[in-house]
């Protein structure tokens, strides 16, 4: 697989990067942006799913640049609140920029709705080994808030399983090539490592790294814009806990090519040290 091929055809900017080539992008910084084809390539498809509901996800949010405007112009990646001061996303989102610039739209699955809220971003945390020992494995980060969201946590899971149907959530190009204003929400059926590295060779870090997708046919993924999203699943009760985090691929909801996930179990102890040192409580 190259190296180059895997940076565009995943990691996902959302729209403020503008409408266009760089909108369209599926890199993680505008400078590597270019306009992913669909001549014989692969369709821009996203999740495949269907609208979230007010309050089915309270804890989804979307990472954007501060300032004034529309946040529907300033978005660029999700996010998940594990505590009420506390998001976690993808440290690829925002392992290029300053804390300062960057604020959480919280409270509505609805960027255009008048029930957003927008928090202020104090401190950044980017996992100390992220891109170790493969590309792209300890994809996460940690942001400390100026102040709490009204939002309910969602978990963070602290053992590794396996697991049978996940649920995905964001923003992310659907399969219109559009990004929607609305946040969608799909199931995506676990892929289990073996599968994945076979998908992935030398791409993939077991311990790090979990996949899901429908791996014989298709048409259910995460896409541009969903990165540093949430992945969830569910315990013996029913209640979700998070998973993972969208972190990379080569193209969305194709056969063979299953969506690639931070898996936070492995990494739940440097995350409690991250907050230990915050003092926050969860």
């Amino acid at each position: 697989m190259d190296k180059k091929r895997k940076h565009l055809l995943r990691l996902g900017t959302g729209v403020a990067a503008g409408v266009g080539a760089a909108a369209l992008a599926w890199a993680g910084t505008a400078a590597n942006a270019q306009e992913p084809s669909t001549d014989g390539g692969f369709e821009i498809q996203v999740i495949g799913g269907q609208e979230a509901e007010e309050g089915q996800y309270p804890w989804l949010v979307a990472l954007g640049y501060a300032g004034e405007g529309d946040p529907v112009q300033r978005w660029f990646c999700g996010g998940s609140v594990i505590a009420e001061n506390v998001v976690m996303t993808a440290a690829h989102c925002v392992e290029d920029k300053d804390p300062e610039d960057l604020a959480v739209f919280s409270g509505s699955v609805d960027l255009g709705s008048d029930a957003i809220v927008e928090t202020a971003v104090e401190e950044a945390h980017i996992a100390h080994d992220y891109n170790e020992p493969v590309e792209l494995a300890n994809d996460w980060a940690l942001l400390l808030l100026d102040e709490s969201v009204d939002v309910e946590p969602i978990e963070v899971g602290t053992e590794p399983t396996e697991f049978d149907t996940l649920e995905i959530a964001g923003w992310g190009l659907d399969e219109t090539a559009q990004y929607p204003t609305v946040a969608r929400w799909a199931e995506v059926p676990f892929v289990d490592d073996e599968a994945c590295a076979e998908a992935y060779p030398g791409w993939i870090d077991e311990a790090t790294m979990l996949c899901a997708g429908d791996l014989e046919n298709g048409g259910v993924d995460a896409c541009s814009g969903d990165s540093g999203g949430p992945i969830m699943a569910r315990d013996e009760d029913g209640e979700q806990f998070l998973a993972g985090i969208v972190s990379w691929g080569t193209v969305c909801a194709e056969a063979g090519s299953p969506g690639v996930y931070a898996e936070v179990a492995d990494f739940n102890s440097a995350i409690d040290d991250v907050l230990d040192d915050w003092d926050v409580d969860v």
